[in-house]
């Protein structure tokens, strides 16, 4: 089986990094009083731009510039995605990082390089890596995936419509937002179990 995943709040804790962080941003340097809206109900990986839409768009620019490399290299692990992604190697199953981090200047290499280190050195095993994938469908279908991951409701709708099987992890960002259409998984223990369901199908 070949399966995709998505790193930032799916393999990595991004939003425990990147949200305390616009807290401090919001009351510190903007002199604001740090409410957000829309917590917890965020359908894609643009929640900072839905919690914070009294932000302009240089200040909201302001914020990934100092937070960016920092969410790349510093967010932890979820617990056991490194335990579950090298049993999933163990078993036969290829690994495909389809993430849609992106290279801030042209002809650089600084995220793509960042990305793959922080996987080595959390133990994570994988087989390909796209970067600056905008349509995961496109990326899915390009890599033959049977298996996607993901925390963006936005990607998981639009590759499981594709035909693809799908697994919405939930986060604190999306967890506020009903999706019947959707199979929601709230670790990677039961991601492990969801994917022994679809194994033993097979």
């Amino acid at each position: 089986m070949r399966i995709g995943i998505d790193i930032d709040d799916t393999l990595s804790e991004s939003f425990e990094l990147i949200f305390p962080f616009s807290q401090k941003f919001d009351i510190e340097e903007l002199g604001n009083s740090g409410k957000v809206q829309n917590y917890g109900k965020t359908e894609d990986h643009n929640y900072i731009e839905n919690m914070y839409s009294h932000w302009t768009e240089e200040q909201t620019n302001l914020y990934w510039e100092k937070i960016f490399i920092q969410a790349v290299t510093e967010a932890r692990p979820k617990p056991y995605a490194s335990e579950v992604i090298q049993k999933l190697k163990e078993e036969g199953n290829q690994i495909v990082i389809i993430t849609s981090r992106y290279e801030v200047l042209p002809n650089d290499n600084t995220i793509e390089t960042k990305s793959k280190e922080w996987l080595t050195k959390n133990g994570i095993p994988y087989d390909d890596f796209v970067l600056n994938a905008k349509d995961k469908l496109i990326a899915a279908q390009n890599k033959n995936i049977d298996l996607f991951i993901d925390d963006s409701i936005q990607h998981c709708r639009r590759v499981n419509g594709g035909g693809i099987k799908t697994l919405l992890i939930t986060t604190n960002a999306n967890q506020g937002v009903e999706v019947p259409e959707l199979e929601r998984v709230y670790s990677w223990i039961q991601i492990y179990e969801s994917y022994k369901q679809m194994r033993d199908k097979n």
